[in-house]
C-alpha cells in the first residue's frame, strides 16, 4: 500500500494517447493557420524594400489629443497587433509606395484585423484606388496606344479624375477600384488589377493608394497594403 501514492504520481505524468490520424490531423490545421492565406509575393513590404513614397503621401497638421499618430510606414510592415496602423483623422488620403523592383501589376491585397477584435470596424477603409506612376518612354507609347480603351475603362469605374489628389507633377494610371468589405468572412481580402492595364504589359516601380471613403467612422485605420504581380526581367 505506500507504494500506491508513487504508482498513481508516474501514471498522472504520462502523456495521453493520440492516434496517428488526430496527430497528423493537428499538425495539419496549424500549418494552414500559420500559412499566409494570400500566397503571392508582396512588393510592398518595407522588408523587401519597399519604401513610403512621402511625396504621394497624405500629411495631417493634427490628430485628437487622444490618438497617438501612426505612420504611413506600418502599412508595409507585417505587424498586425492592433497598434500598428496608420492612422486617417477622417475618411480619405492617400499612401504611395515606392516598389523595390518594376513591377507588372496584377492584385492588391487590403489586411484589415479581424471584426471581432476591432475597436471599431467602421474605422476600416471602404472605396479605394489604386493608381500607377507612369515612368519611362516604353509605358508612355503603351498608355498613349491604350488610351481610349483606359479612358472607357475608368468611366466604367466611375473615376471622375485622372489621377489622386496628390501627383508631385508624375502622371498616373488607375489600375484598380476596389471596395474592402468589413461583412465578408476574411479580414484579409485579394482584389485584382484592371485586365485592361495587364494585357497593356505596362509596368510600374511606384503606387499610390488613394482610400476614398470608410465604413462611416471619423477616422480611418489602415493595416496593411500588399502589391502584387511580376517583377520584369532584365
Amino acid at each position: 500500500m505506500p507504494a500506491l501514492p508513487h504508482i498513481l504520481k508516474n501514471r498522472r505524468r504520462q502523456a495521453p494517447h493520440i492516434s496517428p490520424y488526430v496527430s497528423a490531423h493537428i499538425q495539419t490545421a496549424v500549418r494552414a493557420a500559420l500559412k499566409d492565406p494570400v500566397g503571392r509575393r508582396d512588393f510592398a513590404l518595407a522588408a523587401d524594400g519597399a519604401r513610403i513614397a512621402t511625396k504621394l503621401t497624405s500629411t495631417f497638421e493634427s490628430l485628437s489629443d487622444l490618438s497617438a499618430p501612426q505612420p504611413p510606414e506600418n502599412v508595409l510592415d507585417e505587424d498586425m497587433r492592433a497598434i500598428s496602423h496608420w492612422l486617417l483623422p477622417n475618411g480619405h488620403g492617400q499612401v504611395g509606395i515606392k516598389l523595390p523592383s518594376f513591377v507588372y501589376p496584377t492584385n492588391v491585397t487590403i489586411d484589415h484585423i479581424p471584426k471581432e477584435i476591432a475597436a471599431d470596424i467602421h474605422q476600416a477603409p471602404r472605396h479605394m484606388v489604386l493608381w500607377g506612376m507612369l515612368e519611362g518612354r516604353a509605358n508612355e507609347r503603351r498608355r498613349i496606344a491604350w488610351q481610349e480603351k483606359f479612358r472607357a475603362s475608368a468611366l466604367a469605374l466611375n473615376l471622375t479624375r485622372d489621377a489622386p489628389p496628390i501627383t508631385n507633377n508624375a502622371t498616373f494610371l488607375p489600375i484598380a477600384a476596389f471596395e474592402y468589405d468589413i461583412h465578408a468572412e476574411y479580414a484579409v481580402q485579394t482584389f485584382p488589377v484592371d485586365a485592361l492595364v495587364v494585357d497593356s504589359c505596362i509596368y510600374f516601380g511606384a503606387v499610390v493608394l488613394e482610400v476614398q471613403t470608410n465604413w462611416g467612422a471619423p477616422s480611418t485605420r489602415l493595416y496593411r497594403v500588399r502589391i502584387h504581380g511580376n517583377e520584369i526581367s532584365e
